[in-house]
């Protein structure tokens, strides 16, 4: 009999504890893209400038200036890779991922407008977030 309880007992740990796995995950999956508010107003100024001047031109239907505006976007961050990464190397590689996306969706063979919009008010939520007050 006490066999049997503490099989049954320790099936039940298993299975409890299983169920903290589960339910952990999402969890870890939100931290993921979590930012912190770790750049100055100056840092950031720029990307935000450069994602809202792409907007508008991709909204104007301008979209060789909305591919110039990206890129210009995209050169700048890239430079600014050794400043801004040891700061918050989470919150870095959080921008860097959603601006790609951006860049996946508007410069790719198969351009996905609204995809790429999305992405950059993303990526201006996130630089608002990554800034502190």
């Amino acid at each position: 009999m006490f066999r049997k309880s503490f099989a049954l007992f320790s099936i039940g740990i298993v299975c409890f504890t299983g169920a903290i796995a589960v339910l952990d995950t999402p969890c870890h999956a939100a931290e993921a893209g979590a930012v912190s508010a770790v750049y100055s107003a100056q840092d950031t100024a720029e990307f935000t400038t450069l994602a809202k001047a792409t907007i508008e031109a991709l909204d104007g239907g301008k979209n060789t200036e909305m591919v110039a505006k990206l890129t210009d976007l995209e050169t700048a961050w890239d430079a600014k890779e050794k400043s801004l990464k040891p700061k918050d190397p989470k919150t870095w590689e959080s921008i860097d991922k959603t601006l790609d996306k951006a860049i996946s969706a508007l410069r790719s063979s198969h351009t996905n407008l609204p995809k790429g919009k999305a992405a950059l008010e993303d990526l201006i939520k996130k630089l608002a977030q990554a800034t502190k007050a």
